[in-house]
């Protein structure tokens, strides 16, 4: 969008969204690596460095999230599988070999091997059938939640896709309690594995895997995860998360006219989205457009954005580097049906 356009203009110009290139170098003592963000007449938001604050320690019996229990645990489900399975394969070869198929101690042992391996099976399901009032516990409780998912978390053997959403739900739990280099560390090892049945729910990890390296300030990280995002396929929930977390991005890297581009495009989605999170992203672009000298547009948008959040609210968000929450839970609605 050039200076001079109205983003109230519906003749202005689409431009195609944009991801700039990778973030210049954090400073050495961890600031914005855009540098001094500029007064802009009072329009301009500083955006603050704030890393996010590191929770307690979780509740008892639920540890903080190892990458090396993760992937011992992952390990540990994929031999007990296949130890049941040949277990089973041994047995009715053993049966079939030597003529017990068709005697009554045959049929005896076949049940059993039927009701070991449906057994098996119900540990997964069980924990599928969880996942729902694990994810309305996340948004009401997260201390019950945490306790709750810690018992299922222990079950095995446990179907990989499932113990992966556990794991996915653990990653919210963090992330709400802002632990959020916590929480990065989850989503990333979650997405190292093949999430099967799961794989609609990448987007959503990804989400939060971005919002979380901003928080962390690791610029690089969350560039690389919102190139990722822009191949995935999203709905509109997700579509208008990304377009809030890339534009938080660009403002904290100091891409500023990459935050402004196609604007007026920006602008009518953010409509779509809860007035906190409207009035964040019009407080995101003031501060793009007073550092790059469009004084009357950040006059605008400051305007807009006080009118949607209110002085308090929006000062609590600036403080927060416009920290608002994008990323939920997962709904219960975009649970695998396997």
């Amino acid at each position: 969008m050039t200076q001079d356009q109205d983003p109230r203009d519906p003749l202005a110009d689409p431009a195609p969204p944009d991801i700039s290139g990778p973030p210049d170098p954090p400073a050495p003592d961890g600031g914005d690596p855009s540098g001094d963000p500029g007064e802009g007449e009072g329009h301009a938001v500083a955006v603050e460095d704030d890393r996010g604050a590191q929770g307690d320690a979780g509740v008892e019996g639920l540890p903080p999230f190892s990458p090396d229990l993760f992937f011992r645990e992952m390990r540990l489900d994929a031999w007990l599988r296949w130890s049941v399975a040949g277990a089973v394969i041994v047995a009715v070869g053993f049966l079939i070999v030597s003529g017990l198929a068709d005697t009554f101690a045959g049929m005896v042992l076949a049940m059993l091997l039927i009701l070991g391996w449906v057994a098996v099976s119900s540990i997964s399901a069980g924990v599928f059938r969880a996942l729902p009032g694990l994810t309305a516990m996340i948004g009401q409780d997260p201390s019950a939640a945490e306790s709750a998912l810690a018992q299922q978390i222990r079950r095995r053997p446990l179907m990989r896709w499932v113990r992966l959403m556990l794991y996915h739900r653990l990653a919210s739990i963090r992330h709400r309690q802002q632990r959020f280099a916590e929480s990065a560390a989850i989503c990333q090892a979650v997405l190292t594995q093949p999430l099967g049945p799961a794989s609609a729910q990448r987007g959503r990890l990804l989400l939060m895997l971005t919002e979380a390296r901003l928080q962390c300030r690791d610029l690089y990280g969350a560039y690389r995860s919102l190139c990722e995002l822009h191949h995935q396929r999203l709905g509109l929930v997700e579509s208008l998360q990304r377009l809030a977390i890339q534009t938080r991005y660009e403002v904290l890297a100091g891409h500023d006219r990459a935050a402004l581009s196609n604007t007026r495009q920006k602008l009518l989605m953010a409509e779509l989205m809860p007035p906190v999170h409207c009035g964040a992203m019009h407080a995101m672009l003031t501060t793009a457009a007073a550092r790059t000298g469009q004084d009357e547009l950040a006059d605008w948008l400051w305007r807009r954005s006080l009118l949607l959040c209110g002085a308090q609210q929006l000062d609590r968000l600036v403080k927060g580097a416009f920290a608002v929450g994008f990323v939920g839970p997962p709904e219960s609605g975009n649970l695998p049906n396997g």
